[in-house]
C-alpha cells in the first residue's frame, strides 16, 4: 500500500453462488422517499420520511458460452432473487425481482444487455 497512490479495487455482483463473469457495470439506487415539509410560517420546517425502495441494473456482454443466466425466464416469471453487490469493505445483498432485460446487438462490438431489477437493499 503507497501513500502516495492509492490502490482502488473493483466490485463485483454476485447472482446465487458465484460472481457474474461478464457483468461491465452496475448501477443501485436506494431510496427512503424523504420529503421535505413547510408550513406558513417556515418553509421548509421539516422533513418526513416515505417508502423505501431500491432499484439496481447491470449491463453485461455475451461471451461465446452465451448468457451465464436465464435472465429472459427471470423477467418473465418474476421469482425472487438475491444479489449481492460486492463493494470493497462491504456488501449490499438486494432481493427483488427481474423487471426488463434489454439487448443490443452492435455492429462493431460486443452483444449486450441490460437487466432492470426492483426490490430492497440491506448492507452486511
Amino acid at each position: 500500500m503507497s501513500d502516495i497512490l492509492p490502490y482502488y479495487p473493483k466490485g463485483r455482483l454476485a447472482l446465487g453462488n458465484g460472481d457474474l463473469l461478464d457483468v461491465v457495470s452496475v448501477k443501485t439506487n436506494i431510496k427512503n422517499g424523504g420529503k421535505l415539509k413547510h408550513t406558513i410560517r417556515q418553509s421548509p420546517s421539516g422533513y418526513v420520511l416515505g417508502v423505501r425502495e431500491c432499484d439496481l441494473n447491470f449491463e453485461a456482454i455475451v461471451s461465446e458460452k452465451g448468457y451465464e443466466r436465464d435472465y429472459i425466464g427471470m423477467v418473465l416469471s418474476g421469482l425472487v432473487k438475491q444479489l449481492r453487490i460486492k463493494v470493497p469493505g462491504s456488501t449490499l445483498i438486494f432481493t427483488g425481482i427481474a423487471t426488463s432485460k434489454s439487448i443490443e446487438l452492435p455492429l462493431d462490438d460486443a452483444v449486450k444487455y441490460t437487466v432492470d431489477w426492483i426490490g430492497k437493499v440491506r448492507q452486511t
